[in-house]
């Protein structure tokens, strides 16, 4: 029984097995489709035959790969000596941070070829699928004995898919053996970034620990080994200089090219400052920065060996470094005050110093006499310097501001910092004095060199600005000094941040700072549902203060030179400059709500929430918004009118966004809300025609000639400079009077400034030259008379009499 169910069993599994692969073949082609289905697999050849050569950055990987793998096992035996000689904290992360930008580079690669490799796999599967298919219509063609064309068609397919899937199957042996190059390049950099992090582990946790004997030790008084040990050590620098020279050739020929175009750049830039020396005199960036040509384009083409070149070994970039010393030295000798000149030089010869004793790292004995002999020389001279009172001279703190106290600081701290390192040094404790010392001098260089590159760009700017294109800008024309100046304190301020992160970074310090401070802006407030991050509040500040100060340059321009010259309708420029500037502060405020994390499409609750509280109490800020924006486009007032709004009566200074500036005859600002100029009646008295007209009556007694009178009237207004000739002055004779007859001068003014001023002269003259045609004019006069009533007391009678009033 058991036996029977058993053989049921089997039979039921081969019965599965045979289904499944029957369900896993393919289906031959039926025979009236042979000949589509040919067109079809060619068109697909076609197109996989001209994707399948590697694509341009597939072919750049492996045309990079064994120069980048040479480069890295050169930098892996540097990574080790460098490691051996327990370099500071700056250096090792130095050498942390070009090995991670070499792992980014081949981790790209290494996304690029798994994109490529798995792609190819696919193309690999169709074409699988494809040839069995073919397979199975020619074993069904030949059994149903299909005519010879038909025959030699499927041949011809099978051919080509064969064909085909052999140059897939060498395009993917290629990518993955690309691939695992690159694989192992990435395990060598990680390898190598773990050997940085534990010597970094290690460096920090020796600084407190002595890591050789006091200088004093009879051990340290073995010297016969010096001078093989300097020459092997130079020997080693050599070959990597030899090295590098056969590497980088190309970038060097490069590096030339930039120094020798510098050089003619510069050496026209000084003929031109001399002769703009001589017209304009400019300011001192200009003149005395390029007077040494060639050391201002020594400074810049080696400053730019740092973006140039990569993997470039040690003694190369201090070669550099020294290279840049020089002409740094020579251009701010001429830019700094005289007492300034010796602590240049003085701080000079230690960084020379300090560079060569890194070279001879590998010599403890050697280097550590530098370093203490360096150690000392700096102590002693920041020592003399505050001792006799020349440090206010050699840091320029004289004038008692922030930069000059905080230099001031910053040189005593240097003091305390060279005594240390003195001391810790000769104790034995050489990783903190290593430290500490080589930290200051290294900064010290990094503020001498940013000092020079500042100075050499500030007379960039300056040249820039008299220069086409930029000279024929209006704004640059008129407003070049405060151009400089804001060049000036943003160059300031920048290279105040690299020094600053430049020292960090030599301390060891600056990747535990931007750790520390990613996390505090990471650091997230939770008001409720809604999640803040002190990054995004500090995003948000930021973004509102770059559109405000978008929006007034934008303005600036505008004002400067866009609108003198267009001709524009009065008004027109200050209501475009307004709505520009509402627009970017607008866009701002949007960028900036994005930037506090806040969803967008919350807005519209914020603006219905908004509409609630207009409608209760902000009605009347709205109602002035509103209004602004009304009076903006359609100009009924403008900045410069003489407007009179009730009681209100002066010269439209602003028209801001909730109210408007107007300037009182009687000198006082007076604040108008913008629903004024808009609800209320508003008298402009400058309209499109400047011109206002003029009202001065006159009274003249009776028995005096009315067309003497019009005559006199019309000589006077004549007579005046500021009287418009058209439309003419028109002498009016108005009618009688009670006691005179009454006349009335009308004239027109272009002089709208001092209109009441015409008004009061053309009074004057009218008094004048009425007097002096023997012509009065008469008080009013009033008559009352007493009449006795009947039935009164009886009494004297009043006589009648007149009263003059």
């Amino acid at each position: 029984m058991i036996l029977r169910r058993g053989r049921v069993l089997l039979a039921l599994v081969a019965l599965s097995l045979a289904v499944s692969a029957r369900a896993d073949t393919p289906a031959p082609i039926p025979l009236a489709e042979i000949a589509g289905r040919a067109e079809e697999v060619a068109a697909f050849l076609r197109v996989l035959d001209a994707e399948l050569p590697p694509a341009a950055p597939v072919a750049r990987i492996a045309s990079e790969l064994p120069a980048l793998s040479e480069r890295l096992g050169e930098r892996s035996a540097r990574t080790s000596q460098t490691v051996a000689s327990r370099p500071g904290l700056g250096t090792l992360d130095a050498l942390a941070d070009s090995w991670q930008s070499s792992r980014l580079v081949l981790t790209g690669w290494t996304e690029t070829l798994t994109t490529r490799a798995t792609w190819l796999d696919q193309q690999r599967g169709r074409l699988v699928a494809l040839r069995q298919t073919w397979s199975q219509t020619r074993k069904q063609i030949q059994t149903a004995r299909a005519p010879a064309p038909v025959t030699e068609r499927v041949d011809a397919v099978l051919t080509s898919l064969a064909a085909m899937q052999k140059q897939v199957e060498a395009q993917v042996a290629a990518t993955l053996v690309l691939q695992d190059q690159v694989a192992r390049e990435v395990a060598r950099c990680e390898e190598a970034l773990a050997l940085i992090g534990q010597s970094r582990r290690q460096a920090a946790g020796d600084l407190l620990v002595r890591g050789s004997p006091p200088i004093w030790s009879p051990q340290m008084r073995q010297l016969s080994e010096v001078p093989g040990l300097v020459q092997s050590s130079l020997a080693t620098h050599r070959e990597q200089l030899r090295s590098f020279l056969t590497n980088q050739s190309d970038r060097i020929q490069f590096q030339i090219a930039l120094l020798v175009g510098l050089v003619a750049f510069l050496w026209w830039v000084r003929h031109r400052a001399r002769e703009w020396r001589a017209t304009q005199a400019p300011s001192t960036s200009l003149g005395e920065i390029f007077e040494h040509p060639i050391a201002a384009a020594i400074v810049l083409g080696l400053l730019a060996s740092f973006w140039i070149y990569v993997d470039e070994p040690r003694a190369a970039r201090y070669l550099v470094e020294i290279g840049a010393l020089l002409p740094a030295v020579v251009i701010l000798r001429r830019v700094l005050a005289p007492a300034v000149v010796p602590g240049l030089y003085a701080l000079a010869g230690l960084f020379l110093v300090d560079r060569f004793r890194d070279l001879v790292v590998a010599l403890p004995l050697l280097e550590r006499g530098l370093f203490l002999l360096e150690m000392l020389a700096g102590a002693l001279l920041i020592g003399w310097a505050l001792w006799s009172g020349r440090v206010h001279d050699l840091l320029a703190t004289a004038d008692g501001s922030m930069m000059g106290r905080g230099r001031l600081v910053l040189a005593r701290v240097a003091l305390v910092g060279f005594v240390v390192a003195l001391i810790g040094g000769a104790a034995g404790y050489m990783s903190l004095a290593r430290l500490i010392g080589s930290g200051i001098a290294a900064s010290g260089y990094l503020a001498l060199a940013l000092a020079a590159g500042r100075r050499v760009a500030e007379g960039l700017v300056v040249l820039g600005l008299r220069a086409w294109p930029l000279r024929l800008l209006s704004m640059v024309d008129r407003h070049h000094a405060l151009f400089e100046q804001r060049a000036h304190a943003v160059l300031h301020v920048a290279s105040v941040v690299a020094w600053a992160a430049g020292t960090l970074d030599y301390f060891g310090l600056l990747e535990p700072a931007l750790a520390g401070g990613r996390r505090i802006l990471a650091a997230e407030l939770i008001p409720g549902t809604l999640r803040l991050s002190l990054g995004d509040i500090l995003a948000f500040t930021l973004t509102i203060y770059a559109a405000f100060l978008f929006s007034s340059l934008a303005r600036f321009a505008l004002e400067e030179d866009v609108f003198p010259r267009l001709q524009l309708r009065p008004g027109l420029p200050y209501a475009l400059s307004s709505l520009v500037r509402y627009t970017v502060v607008f866009a701002g405020f949007v960028l900036a709500m994005a930037a506090l994390g806040l969803n967008l499409d919350r807005l519209t609750i914020l603006g219905g929430a908004f509409g609630v509280g207009v409608g209760f109490g902000l009605q009347n800020i709205v109602n002035n918004f509103v209004s602004g924006l009304i009076v903006l486009f359609e100009r009924p007032v403008r900045v410069g009118d003489a407007v009179q709004i009730g009681e209100i009566q002066g010269e439209v200074r602003r028209i801001g966004i909730r109210s408007t500036t107007v300037r009182a005859w009687e000198g006082a600002e007076v604040i108008v809300p913008n629903s004024m100029l808009v609800a209320d009646k508003v008298t402009n008295w400058t309209p499109a025609h400047p011109s206002r007209r003029l009202d001065i009556p006159v009274s003249v007694a009776y028995g005096t000639a009315p067309d003497q009178v019009l005559k006199v009237l019309s000589e006077v207004a004549h007579g005046h400079p500021d009287v418009a000739a058209d439309p003419a002055p028109q002498p009016l004779f108005l009618g009688f009077g009670d006691s005179a007859l009454r006349f009335e001068l009308r004239v027109w003014t272009g002089r709208l400034d001092r209109h009441v001023a015409v008004r009061s002269e053309l009074g004057i003259a009218v008094y004048a030259a009425l007097r002096e045609a023997g012509m009065t004019i008469p008080f009013p006069q009033q008559e009352v008379r007493v009449i006795n009533l009947p039935g009164a007391a009886t009494g004297p009678a009043i006589p009648p009499h007149s009263r003059e009033r």
